[in-house]
């Protein structure tokens, strides 16, 4: 019995077909199998462990026999792939050497997972760890040992997010990614070295979310980070970002107050599609500290808007101020606002103080100021929400 006398496309289409029907799990535990490690074989941008299905094509071809278990013949070049592409199949090596190699390998696990979801869009926990698209506890897989070929730190392939201790930070454009903060700060730091390299190599990454037994996957790309508040930016989609937001890019385009990408789903659930790149880039710009109270923990920290995007305000970061969440909701509350000649926030004057809002630094202090024309138009809405519409044009 040699897996040379698979000869039968028909035997290797059967196989196929019992793998779908079981699911790849249970058809590697019916045949003694374990998922493949390097070679699988693409058939209708689907991927199958290649020994698995050569063993049991063999069964379906010779009846008799019956099929080949795992340890009566060898797997890989030297018996198991000659023999598929004999028949015409097509096998693939994830174990890439090229970085274009990597790339092509990662869109054919993705057209994999497309194929593999259910009616409602999941798929099983194993059809993500069968690819390599996902496999260990932590929170940013690597799998080092395959992809430090292209990298010296490794790449990083998957991010399991769970949107459980910053569900605001996933949206169905794109996920605000917290670097790992562990007991192991060596390994972190190597984790969040990988996941750059996969920013800076443009390559696809694989966004993980659980639903119980399920899988969400989105195919996701590295659009930045920002190191002091210890984000990256990761946009869902097919192409990749057209820029990469590695730093401060604020001053290199001109400045529109008007102009945003908001809209709407179902009619009544308003979607930010840029909310979360306009966090970082307020970052970039300012750090995540509160100008106003001093607050430097980047977790309590929002990006807040001068012109609102309900009221077509543009997503650029000078139209933005790093504030603590309490004080977002007072500065949209219109409770204070800043005075654009004096750059002094004022209370309202039958409000709270400013002291008792927590406003210790009433001045902006920063290397980097909001644009004059974005904080101009927010304390002439402040005057007018208040009443005092008119003292603006006296003050002018």
């Amino acid at each position: 019995m040699r897996i040379k006398d698979l000869t039968s496309t028909s035997a290797v289409e059967e196989a196929l077909k019992e793998y779908d029907n079981l699911g790849g799990h249970a058809f590697r535990a019916k045949h003694g199998f374990g998922p493949s490690t390097q070679y699988y074989l693409s058939h209708a941008d689907l991927l199958y462990d290649a020994k698995a299905i050569a063993g049991v094509a063999y069964g379906y071809q010779h009846q008799a026999t019956g099929p080949l278990a795992n340890t009566e013949f060898d797997g890989g070049e030297g018996a198991t792939n000659p023999a598929l592409r004999a028949m015409g199949f097509k096998v693939l090596n994830s174990h890439t050497e090229t970085v274009e190699e990597e790339r092509k390998w990662r869109l054919a696990v993705w057209r994999n997972l497309l194929q593999r979801r259910d009616n409602s869009g999941l798929v099983t926990s194993d059809a993500v760890r069968s690819v390599g698209a996902y496999g260990n506890y932590r929170g940013i897989w690597v799998d080092k040992a395959r992809t430090r070929r292209i990298h010296p730190e490794g790449v990083t392939i998957g991010l399991k997010h769970t949107g459980q201790h910053y569900p605001d930070d996933l949206s169905e454009s794109g996920a605000l990614y917290h670097y790992p903060s562990t007991r192991k700060p060596g390994r972190d730091l190597s984790e969040v070295n990988a996941t750059k390299a996969a920013a800076t190599l443009r390559l696809p990454l694989f966004v993980i979310t659980q639903y119980g037994d399920l899988r969400g996957v989105h195919l996701a790309w590295v659009e930045g980070w920002e190191d002091k508040s210890s984000l990256f930016l990761v946009s869902f989609g097919e192409t990749p970002p057209v820029q990469l937001l590695d730093h401060d890019r604020s001053e290199e385009q001109p400045f529109q107050l008007e102009g945003n990408r908001r809209r709407r789903r179902s009619g009544t659930v308003a979607v930010r599609p840029d909310q979360a790149r306009f966090k970082l880039e307020v970052f970039q710009r300012y750090g995540p500290r509160c100008p106003l109270s001093g607050l430097a923990v980047p977790q309590m920290i929002e990006a807040a808007h001068l012109r609102g995007d309900a009221d077509g305000g543009t997503s650029d970061a000078r139209n933005g101020l790093p504030m603590n969440a309490a004080l977002h909701r007072a500065f949209d509350a219109h409770l204070f606002a800043i005075n654009p000649d004096t750059l002094t926030a004022e209370a309202r004057p039958d409000g709270p103080s400013l002291e008792s809002m927590g406003i210790v630094h009433p001045k902006l202090v920063l290397e980097h100021l909001p644009h004059p024309e974005a904080l101009r138009w927010r304390y002439d809405e402040w005057l007018r929400c208040t009443g005092r519409a008119g003292e603006a044009l006296t003050d002018q």
